[in-house]
């Protein structure tokens, strides 16, 4: 009878000591994989923050306070846009985005600026003289992939690049310093949007303007 207990004690100090062998082991294996996938995250946040670095290193004229607030304004100055779906803005590393849609620039079928588009780059232009008077402004073209199916260009590229060189002569005609303008146009290439619908096609025909942190007179050591 002695000898069943003592061997029913063993067995189960065995099987306890596996217990709490095993169970520390397993939790170290998790923390392991835990930490691993923690250091990945940092690595590609602390990738980011060097994009955003250099950006702001490069720009030694650029006051980070100074462009956040210079957006604020744009944001309440186009605050009924915005909330209409007309125009989109968002900072991002290549500096202020301001997204508006074609239809909302352009004569339908044309490169050619509808007074409801010259009021918008207007708004554009007020703000931007106040707040960045030396920033870069780049100016982008962007169209769907049934461009060329209604109007008749040689390619959405010359499509694109002509509205959006169209955006910068009218901000040439406002008083822009030409040397702080610049335009592309990327045709169908960078949609935001699925072209299989009709709103898709109707967000990617769109202008994208930025106004950049990088100054005239910047120099990138």
């Amino acid at each position: 009878m002695k000898r069943s207990f003592l061997f029913f004690f063993m067995a189960l100090f065995i099987v306890c000591g596996g217990c709490a062998h095993g169970r520390p082991a397993q939790s170290q294996a998790q923390s392991y994989e835990a930490l691993a996938q923690k250091f990945d995250l940092a690595k590609k946040e602390n990738a980011e923050l060097k994009k955003e670095l250099t950006l702001y290193r490069n720009s030694k004229h650029l006051d980070a306070r100074q462009f956040v607030q210079g957006a604020d304004v744009f944001e309440k100055t186009l605050a009924d846009d915005i909330a209409a779906g007309r125009i989109g803005l968002k900072i991002s590393d290549r500096g202020l985005v301001i997204t508006i849609a074609s239809e909302n620039l352009f004569i339908s079928g044309s490169a050619n600026l509808s007074d409801e588009g010259k009021a918008f780059l207007d708004k554009i232009f007020d703000v931007a003289a106040g707040h960045f008077p030396e920033n870069y402004i780049y100016v982008e073209g962007h169209t769907d992939n049934q461009s060329l199916a209604v109007f008749e260009w040689k390619s959405d590229w010359d499509f694109s690049f002509a509205r959006a060189l169209a955006v910068v002569e009218y901000l040439k005609e406002k008083g822009v310093d030409p040397l702080r303008l610049s335009a592309a146009g990327f045709g169908q290439y960078r949609p935001i949007a699925s072209n299989e619908t009709k709103e898709g096609r109707r967000l990617n025909r769109r202008i994208e303007v930025i106004i950049s942190p990088q100054k005239v007179g910047h120099v990138v050591e």
